[in-house]
């Protein structure tokens, strides 16, 4: 099957109709319409065989995490998911693998009520590129810019628990701990419903916590030139994560694991009350972490008041560290 029947046949799915999406497969690009009182956002990743994910991971739980950490950046930015390309590289042409692959993205595009719009396929060692559309109202995307002194850190669902799974990736026999630990790495829960409505109303900064906790929020030190501490005694853990790893590795796991694709924001600490009744009505884990302060670009971590030190490294691309 050559490349043009491969995107006929598994990614020209039938989807929901959207007003904005003027044209979407079979012509050279897609058009997309924004409606006058909205803004465009954008963001592209790239999932790559040994990097990012094991070569024998199955084609259902990579088509959904290829599309959900995506559509993650979006919630960051307070941006309802509009439409998605796909850039795919296949070494071979297999049947049982596409079939399963284009019915998972299927599905998680309806999950997430996002279209595919556009893309390409080729040849070459597996590798998956998605770069994704959400509207915005016009100057309410969320900024990692927009944090204040004063303002609470919060986090949605739990920490740490998709690194302590790379661990357990070879057992041939996982109990339940394991297995549970296992899904939060191969298909992330990201928070849809909690940031889809109302978020902008009440989070000055946001960012998705992918290279791990310690490393994201420092992105929003940097653009908001302020400071910021973290009650490590706070930080929300899996009780399978705890059971595995222990409570001062799951803390550090917490603290420096990526691959969570939770959301890390800030919001004044008036809208507490606010923050929890939105979680509760989005069935939604929230957990408030620390606070912002004045000292430019600091990050203190603390265990009961008391400096705690890190013994992990975030993830970075292109670094020694591990």
């Amino acid at each position: 099957m050559a490349e043009f029947n491969i995107i006929q046949q598994y990614f020209n799915f039938e989807q929901n109709a959207s007003e904005s999406i003027v044209k979407a497969i079979g012509d050279d690009c897609a058009i997309l319409d924004i409606p006058k009182n909205k803004q465009l956002v954008t963001s592209v990743d790239t999932l790559v065989t040994g990097v990012h994910f094991y070569a024998d991971v199955s084609p259902q739980d990579l088509a959904y995490k290829a599309l959900a950490v995506n559509v993650s950046d979006l919630l960051a930015m307070g941006a309802q998911p509009l439409a998605y390309t796909l850039a795919i590289t296949l070494p071979e042409n297999d049947k049982l693998w596409l079939d399963a692959f284009s019915k998972s993205l299927k599905e998680t595009s309806e999950q997430f009520s996002i279209n595919l719009v556009g893309g390409d396929t080729t040849q070459g060692p597996l590798s998956i590129s998605i770069q994704v559309f959400g509207l915005v109202k016009k100057h309410k995307a969320i900024l990692r810019s927009g944090a204040q002194i004063g303002d609470d850190i919060w986090i949605t669902g739990t920490l740490g628990s998709a690194k302590i799974a790379l661990d357990i990736n070879h057992k041939q026999d996982r109990n339940e701990f394991e297995s549970s630990l296992w899904n939060r790495l191969v298909r992330p829960e990201i928070p849809y419903h909690f940031a889809r409505k109302k978020f902008f109303k009440f989070a000055s900064a946001a960012i998705d916590i992918s290279d791990g906790l310690h490393a994201d929020l420092s992105h929003i030190l940097e653009q908001s030139q302020l400071g910021a501490e973290i009650m490590v005694e706070a930080l929300p853990l899996d009780e399978a994560l705890i059971e595995v790893a222990g409570i001062d590795k799951a803390r550090q796991l917490a603290l420096s694991g990526g691959d969570d694709y939770q959301l890390c924001f800030t919001a004044n600490e008036s809208f507490r009350n606010t923050i929890h009744q939105h979680a509760n009505k989005t069935n939604t884990r929230v957990t408030r972490v620390g606070k912002m302060v004045a000292s430019k670009y600091s990050l203190k971590v603390l265990l009961n008041k008391e400096a705690y030190e890190m013994n992990q490294a975030s993830w970075q691309h292109f670094s020694t560290n591990e």
